[in-house]
């Protein structure tokens, strides 16, 4: 298991905050990997077992296995080949507005583990750079 994780403070409210990163059509505004996403599974409220068509760097799917509104949502991705990634987007409310953190873990193992350990210098510094595009995109409003 690979893991890493990329916090910033957001001048938005938790609810705002949450409502935005649950939904994974949003990440395409703020995850320079994602062309575009929709819903294929539990169209209507965005719960657990919503399903996410994902298009972009790596395409697959994206399925909200837990959500803690307005807290928390976890995001596990699926027909991604060998890498099967846990996306957990946390909310914490501090005075002003949250704490966003993003926190990856990636199960891959033989040659893609190897690689994706190789590559996790990467993946922080893009994971930083995402993070803080989403604060961007929220505080602009």
């Amino acid at each position: 298991m690979i893991s890493y994780e990329s916090s910033t403070f957001i001048a938005r409210p938790a609810e705002q905050v949450f409502a935005y990163v649950q939904d994974v059509r949003n990440d395409q505004h703020w995850h320079m990997d994602v062309k575009s996403a929709t819903v294929t599974k539990g169209e209507g409220q965005l719960a657990v077992g919503t399903v996410f068509d994902v298009k972009g760097m790596v395409s697959g799917t994206e399925e909200i296995i837990a959500t803690e509104p307005p807290h928390k949502v976890v995001l596990k991705g699926g027909d991604m080949g060998k890498i099967v990634p846990i996306d957990i987007r946390t909310i914490e409310p501090v005075d002003g507005g949250v704490r966003f953190t993003r926190h990856i873990d990636l199960d891959a193992g033989g040659f893609m583990g190897w690689m994706t350990n190789r590559m996790l210098g990467w993946a922080t510094k893009r994971n930083a750079q995402f993070v803080e595009n989403l604060k961007q995109v929220l505080e602009r409003g």
